[in-house]
């Protein structure tokens, strides 16, 4: 029976008549409440005059929780770890724009920190802002206030701060916030509100200090006609932890195992593609006497045909993670994005032939030439580099890759934040 309905399932008639129930009745739904007529996580965030008026750096992330940080949350902590030395600061403060409520439970490695709402008065030392419900309250502002942004909607929370401090405290100068832009953002959207907000927020560029994650996203901001007054880029390093594993797990054998990055609840890893990719390429006859495993994201076992499944593993630990890149052969890690993605070079770093895609400047092949590129993205063009891949991986004549210098920098590099703090600190003075 579950066969006959997994069946069922798959064809396109039924499926297109299940999904039209399911948005009319999602429809229905929505017409008791109305329509959205609001961006929560871009709301405002009102100001008030603060008691403490000494230099304070203030980072503006959505969540703390130990359960968000990683990707971006976690760069931006990273950097602004490196702000805070290279300024010699006491004084931090960060606001949490999406979480509504923060305890030490939710992440024990800030137990030194002052938790504190927006109610209280403002208190110097390092303190956490939990603002997510913030509305009818206020979040106090000192003249000397220097904030860092981490996404598109904590861009539009530090201008309007911005333009408060400006029309209340006599400012020799106008006061300017980093803008850490980690991807293209208005991509993670359809054409909506949401998209043109984050769009946006790159514009007037006079009145931020531009910071991109690494040299190929600020290359296709270039591209796309951007322009901005101060811009500065760093370039993706092997995490410590898991060069480290790298040395260790050297010598353990390779499986005949593909490990996917597996997110279905982030659309631009394609994770629709990668399975139909697998798919495509077992119904050909390819990955016979191969086993399949996910990672990223917890999902359900999937069947990908010729009695071979995807087996989830979840969110890994960095521990857990060196050992499934020392023992698969091959990675197929999807971003369509101009981001270059860490996983596939993760994957090429642990020895792993690699597919990933193209996108805009993005090559990654440049960088290494395990790492090869379906394109254009299709179900046929991942089946034709996971062949590819599974003949390079046990060739007995497979060719020696070349490191490059960039290569050998991503390889055994620093990841370069403190030398980056030092030369843009003087834009927010």
């Amino acid at each position: 029976m579950r066969r006959i309905i997994k069946q069922a399932l798959r064809h396109p008639r039924l499926t297109a008549y299940l999904r039209g129930i399911y948005h009319e009745s999602k429809a229905e739904g929505l017409g008791g409440s109305g329509p959205e007529t609001d961006i929560p996580e871009a709301s405002p965030i009102v100001c008030r005059l603060s008691t403490f008026t000494g230099q304070r750096l203030n980072l503006l992330v959505p969540s703390l929780a130990t359960r968000h940080l990683f990707g971006g949350i976690a760069t931006a902590l990273t950097l602004f770890e490196a702000l805070a030395r290279q300024a010699g600061l006491p004084h931090l403060r960060i606001i949490l724009t999406d979480q509504q409520c923060f305890q030490l439970s939710d992440n024990p490695a800030f137990g030194t920190w002052q938790i504190r709402s927006l109610e209280q008065e403002d208190a110097p030392g390092r303190c956490i802002v939990a603002a997510g419900d913030r509305h009818s309250k206020t979040l106090p502002v000192g003249p000397a206030d220097r904030f860092v942004a981490s996404a598109w909607w904590t861009a539009v929370s530090a201008r309007a701060i911005q333009n408060w401090q400006a029309a209340v405290y006599p400012l020799p100068g106008p006061a300017k916030y980093l803008y850490l832009i980690q991807d293209y953002e208005p991509g993670f959207y359809p054409w909506s509100s949401r998209y043109a907000l984050a769009e946006a927020s790159y514009h007037d560029a006079d009145r931020f200090v531009a910071i991109f994650n690494t040299s190929l996203l600020q290359n296709f901001f270039v591209r796309q006609g951007y322009q901005f007054a101060q811009a500065y880029a760093f370039e993706p390093v092997l995490h410590p932890s898991l060069r480290q594993q790298r040395e260790l797990l050297r010598d353990v054998p390779r499986q005949r195992r593909v490990l996917v990055y597996g997110r279905p609840g982030v659309a631009r890893n394609a994770f629709e593609l990668t399975i139909m990719g697998l798919r495509a390429w077992l119904a050909q006859g390819g990955g016979a006497g191969w086993s399949f495993v996910s990672a990223g994201e917890s999902h359900p076992a999937i069947d990908l045909g010729n009695d071979c499944q995807l087996l989830p593993l979840g969110k890994l630990s960095l521990e857990q993670y060196a050992s499934e890149l020392s023992r698969a052969a091959v990675g197929l890690s999807l971003m369509i994005s101009p981001h270059p993605s860490y996983p596939p070079l993760e994957m090429a770093a642990f020895g792993m032939q690699v597919i990933s895609n193209r996108y805009a400047p993005k090559e990654l092949g440049d960088l290494h030439p395990a790492i090869l590129s379906a394109d254009p993205l299709t179900p046929a063009t991942i089946a034709l580099r996971l062949d590819e891949a599974a003949q390079l991986a046990f060739a007995d004549n497979r060719p020696l890759q070349a490191v490059t210098a960039e290569w050998q920098r991503y390889l055994t590099g620093e990841d370069g934040f403190d030398a980056l703090a030092a030369r843009v600190l003087p834009h927010l003075v």
